[in-house]
């Protein structure tokens, strides 16, 4: 019976091993390029078994032997966020993250930054759920740049712009990304449930391929890139298309605020009690709990 239990408890550590490992890669070039090292050396070693390539076979096992530091090496940048995520994630299982309290005010903070962007867009179905049988008065886009911190990881860009402290309100965002105040050049810091400071400078993002992309998006893009632990949102000044950072190097346009509200949401886990799922976290304790329950009464009721 105990043979069962720890067979079964290492496949759930070899599972959230891979997990965890395989949600930092996703969408990152480091997935790609963990691919091409497994099929290189496995096929290499399949040919050099079959041809008895002595010479080979050497070189492999040498390979093979300094593997863990040259994977180490390889990816350093995506281990760093592995254990920032571990760092972040390790009590989620066992406490409720969020008080009520602060559930709520995050909450607020959410509803506050979309009736700001729907101030900030032309486009008709970015209507404020604050008033939705209000016409939309809106005639011109407005350029913003709003970076949600997750992890204590915006020192260097807070400390470079102009600090503010003050709770989000979308009159506030309003006032600091409109055209005619000084602040509006730049981006906006929000930090547990506050706004930070602003006129932030982020760092443009170096990959070819955003090359033709505006200012405000290469900057989101970057800021995702340097620090994983945020989120971006930025609103075009010549479109009026509002884009979100949903993983690291990558913007996706939002289309309704109900769709940016729910993406909101569940990025910073505070979706209303009706809409809550399980994580894989807890699916995984309330499995061992079941299982030494089974093993416990096994002693018990030996016969």
């Amino acid at each position: 019976m105990w043979v069962i239990i720890g067979n079964i408890f290492q496949i759930i550590i070899l599972a959230m091993f891979f997990y965890l490992v395989m949600r930092m890669l996703r969408g990152t070039p480091g997935l790609l390029m963990l691919g091409v090292v497994v099929v290189v050396i496995l096929s290499l070693g399949i040919i050099a078994k079959f041809f008895r390539l002595e010479v080979l076979q050497w070189l492999l096992q040498n390979i093979s032997d300094n593997l863990p530091l040259m994977l180490i090496i390889l990816f350093h940048s995506e281990i760093r966020r592995l254990l920032v995520f571990v760092g972040r994630h390790r009590f989620k299982v066992f406490q409720k993250l969020f008080s009520e309290k602060k559930k709520q005010r995050c909450l607020d903070m959410i509803d506050e930054i979309i009736d700001a962007v729907c101030a900030f867009t032309t486009r008709p179905n970015w209507r404020s759920p604050k008033t939705p049988g209000k016409l939309k008065t809106v005639y011109y886009n407005t350029g913003a740049l709003i970076a949600l911190e997750l992890a204590p990881r915006l020192n260097e860009y807070i400390e470079k712009g102009v600090e503010i402290n003050a709770k989000v309100s979308s009159l506030l965002l309003q006032t600091i990304f409109f055209k005619s105040t000084p602040l509006h050049d730049g981006g906006v810091i929000i930090r547990n449930e506050q706004i930070a400071a602003a006129a932030c400078q982020f760092p443009l993002s170096l990959d070819v391929r955003t090359q033709t992309v505006h200012t405000r998006h290469s900057a989101a893009i970057g800021l995702s890139e340097q620090v994983g632990e945020a989120i971006v949102i930025v609103v075009s000044e010549e479109t009026g298309a509002v884009s979100v950072t949903i993983r690291p190097g990558e913007l996706q346009i939002m289309d309704t605020p109900q769709q940016l509200r729910k993406f909101l949401q569940e990025k910073l886990r505070v979706l209303p009690k009706d809409e809550e799922k399980t994580s894989i976290w807890e699916k995984l304790v309330d499995l061992l709990q079941q299982l030494f329950a089974k093993a416990k009464d096994a002693r018990r009721n030996p016969g």
